[in-house]
């Protein structure tokens, strides 16, 4: 998903909603998305990622093994962080008490504790600063990646004719 797609995204799917769940799960999902962005860096076909049925964890962990360990550790325990939020919501019926796990999350993601958190506006506002940064990022390496893999190819294609009279 190139950076304007993920940012529309971002801004269909998230700003639109009011229910924190809802911004969970959603930002999760973008978030997953450019996951598979950066996978594709590796991976040769969307067919061949797709096929391999891979959730969002073991996705992580793919991530990590092929590129040699070369993101951020911090990043990386980040989108940990919010894969296990999200699974607590999504598959324990009696997980009420996300709020303070996904506050502490945002925060961190966005580098500060506002006054305000426990206002609903803050939250949610801090909540969506958060999935933007890790969605920008992933997008950044993702782009990243590409443009390597491009100058690469364009690197090893080009091969220098002998000169003449040269044996």
């Amino acid at each position: 998903m190139d950076p304007d797609r993920l940012f529309a995204s971002l801004e269909r799917h998230l700003r639109t909603k009011d229910d924190i769940e809802m911004i969970l799960l959603k930002g999760h999902l973008i978030l997953e998305q450019a996951l598979n962005q950066m996978l594709l860096g590796y991976i040769k076909s969307e067919k061949g990622l797709s096929e391999l049925n891979l959730m969002f964890a073991k996705k992580l962990d793919l991530l990590v093994a092929l590129s040699g360990q070369s993101y951020g550790a911090d990043e990386i325990a980040q989108l940990r962080e919010i894969n296990r939020i999200r699974n607590k919501l999504a598959h324990q019926l009696d997980f009420t008490d996300f709020h303070g796990d996904l506050k502490r999350w945002a925060c961190h993601v966005v580098g500060y504790t506002p006054k305000t958190i426990d206002r609903k506006q803050t939250y949610r506002s801090t909540l969506m600063k958060a999935f933007y940064l890790l969605a920008g990022m992933l997008s950044g390496m993702a782009q990243g990646r590409a443009d390597a893999l491009r100058a690469e190819r364009s690197n090893n294609s080009f091969k220098p004719k002998p000169l003449r009279g040269s044996a």
